[in-house]
């Protein structure tokens, strides 16, 4: 039997050691443990471990994919709740930013009827390049950037359709908005949270869409113990004492 204890100490800490992680205001130079690729990381552990976007997101996004491309569910955040769950997705993560788009798409997909697995390939793909600390290095949280992923791909934006393009960003920011009100140090899976609820209010807008009006987008957070930055005002902090993960 899985300890969830010492699973979601994995899932918060360093992938090796367990100890953990260090965020940085200055790049260095760091080799990742696994591939032993050479780059500028702002995030190590305290004994300097790393592990790179890739190595570190690789089986989630399988598991994202792989749920994606079957499930009939219609509810995103449901969706994403599910495949959170999974022992390869972390407490925090890159990951968080391809699953957004994925669930967004497949969950549309599931509720329009047009289905179409290439879309949600691309949403993980296009996803999976936005790196793990966007939101405190360069200011645009990666969940934010997958609503603006997902609107491009259904609205088939280009950098040269102006409605479509002004859609993406007017999703993105939006979103990015939200994500800030809600305050508080970083927490992927609250901004995943609020990242859905807004791309299912701007794609049902955009598309002249019942699917907001329809969908209970609530949630109770599981995580709220083993996330050591949580944020006590939090919307979706468990205040119960009890965590059924």
């Amino acid at each position: 039997m899985i300890n969830i204890d010492t699973l979601c100490n994995e899932k918060n800490n360093c992938m090796l050691c367990g100890n953990r992680i260090v965020h940085s205001c200055q790049a260095t130079t760091a080799k990742c443990h696994y591939c032993g690729v050479e780059e500028e990381a702002y995030i190590q552990c305290k004994d300097g471990h790393y592990i790179c976007n890739a190595c570190h997101s690789q089986d989630a996004l399988k598991v994202i994919e792989n749920i994606c491309l079957s499930t009939d569910m219609q509810n995103p955040v449901t969706l994403a709740e599910k495949i959170m769950k999974h022992p390869s997705v972390h407490m925090h993560g890159p990951e968080h930013h391809a699953l957004v788009p994925a669930v967004l798409i497949a969950a549309y997909q599931n509720y329009t009827g047009k289905k179409k697995e290439a879309d949600i390939l691309e949403a993980i793909k296009r996803g999976s390049k936005v790196p793990g600390g966007y939101c405190g290095i360069y200011g645009a949280c990666g969940a934010g950037i997958g609503v603006g992923i997902a609107v491009c791909i259904l609205a088939e934006a280009t950098p040269y359709t102006p409605s479509e393009r002004s859609h993406a960003n007017w999703a993105t920011s939006g979103t990015l908005r939200c994500i800030a009100d809600a305050g508080g140090a970083r927490c992927c899976k609250k901004a995943t949270r609020i990242s859905l609820r807004k791309g299912v209010a701007y794609l049902s807008d955009m598309f002249g869409l019942l699917w907001y009006e329809n969908l209970d987008l609530s949630a109770k957070c599981n995580y709220t113990k083993y996330n050591k930055e949580c944020d006590e005002n939090c919307e979706y902090k468990d205040r119960s004492g009890i965590d059924n993960n």
